[in-house]
C-alpha cells in the first residue's frame, strides 16, 4: 500500500509540475486552462518553453532520439530549432516526468526503460484505470459505450480484410488508447487526466526502448483487441466490479508483454 502511495504521489508531482512551468493542464486532451479562458477573444501566443517540450516529444516519439542516447544541449537546439534558455527550461519539466536525464558533464540522456520503470508505469496505470473502469461502468451512456465498441469492432474487421500494414496497426493503436482515455477523461478530474497523459508518455517510452513505433504488433493484435472488448462488455452490462477486473486483467497482460514475458 505504501508503495503504490509513493507512485501516485511521484505520479502527481510530475502531472503538476507543469504549473510550475505555467502550464496548467486541464481535460483531455490537454490544454492550458489560460490559453482556453483567452481563446474566446485571441489565442496567446505559445511560450518557447513549451514550444521546446513539445518538439522534443515529437521527435522522440517518431524516432529521432532512442532511448539510452546522450545529447549536448547545444545538438539539441539545434535539433528541435529553440534558443537554448527555452531549451533548459522544457528539460526540467521533461526529467521530472522521468523521460530524460540531466547528467552534468555528460549532457542530457534519453531515459532507458529498465524493468522497475516498466513496472512503475503500469502499476500506476492499474490504480489509475481499474477505478476509471469501474465508474465508466456506472455511468457511461449506450451511445458512448457503442462509440467504443463499433470502433474496436471496425479496426478488427479491417485488419481481418487488410492485414496488418502500418497503416492498420498505427489505427489499432489510436483505437487502443481511445478506450483508455475515454474512460479516465470520464472520471472528470483534471489531476488524474495529467497523470494519465505523462504516464502514457512512459509507456511510449517503454515502447522505443523496445525499437517499436507501436505497442501493438501482429501478435499482440488478437488478444489486446480481445481484452479491450471485455472491458466494454462489463460497461455495456454495468458491472463496475468485472469492468474493474477486466480492465486489471489487460493491464497486467500488456505488462508482461512490455516486459516481453
Amino acid at each position: 500500500m505504501a508503495q503504490n502511495v509513493a507512485i501516485v504521489l511521484a505520479a502527481w508531482s510530475a502531472a503538476t509540475a507543469g504549473f510550475r512551468h505555467s502550464s496548467h493542464w486541464v481535460g483531455s486532451p490537454l490544454v492550458p486552462c489560460e490559453t482556453r479562458a483567452a481563446s474566446r477573444f485571441e489565442r496567446p501566443p505559445m511560450k518557447l518553453s513549451e514550444n521546446a517540450y513539445r518538439r522534443f516529444k515529437e521527435k522522440l516519439f517518431s524516432g529521432d532520439l532512442r532511448p539510452g542516447q546522450f545529447i549536448s544541449q547545444r545538438e539539441l537546439v539545434h535539433l528541435i530549432d529553440v534558443p537554448l534558455g527555452p531549451v533548459r527550461e522544457a528539460l526540467q519539466r521533461l526529467e521530472v516526468e522521468g523521460l530524460v536525464q540531466i547528467a552534468p558533464q555528460r549532457g542530457i540522456q534519453i531515459v532507458e526503460a529498465s524493468l522497475r520503470y516498466i513496472r512503475n508505469t503500469y502499476q500506476l496505470r492499474l490504480i489509475v484505470e481499474k477505478e476509471a473502469a469501474a465508474k465508466f461502468a456506472e455511468n457511461a451512456t449506450e451511445a458512448e459505450i457503442e462509440t467504443l465498441d463499433n470502433a474496436h469492432k471496425a479496426i478488427i474487421r479491417r485488419a481481418d480484410s487488410d492485414g496488418f500494414s502500418d497503416e492498420v496497426l498505427n489505427e489499432a493503436q489510436d483505437v487502443d488508447w481511445s478506450l483508455h482515455d475515454t474512460l479516465v477523461t470520464a472520471l472528470g478530474n483534471d489531476i488524474i487526466t495529467a497523470i494519465h497523459v505523462i504516464n502514457n508518455d512512459r509507456i511510449r517510452l517503454i515502447r522505443l526502448t523496445h525499437g517499436k513505433l507501436t505497442l501493438l504488433t501482429p501478435a499482440s493484435f488478437g488478444s489486446a483487441m480481445k481484452e479491450h472488448l471485455s472491458v466494454i462488455e462489463a460497461c455495456a452490462r454495468h458491472d463496475p466490479a468485472a469492468a474493474a477486473e477486466a480492465m486489471e486483467r489487460h493491464i497486467a497482460t500488456a505488462m508482461q508483454r512490455a516486459l516481453g514475458l
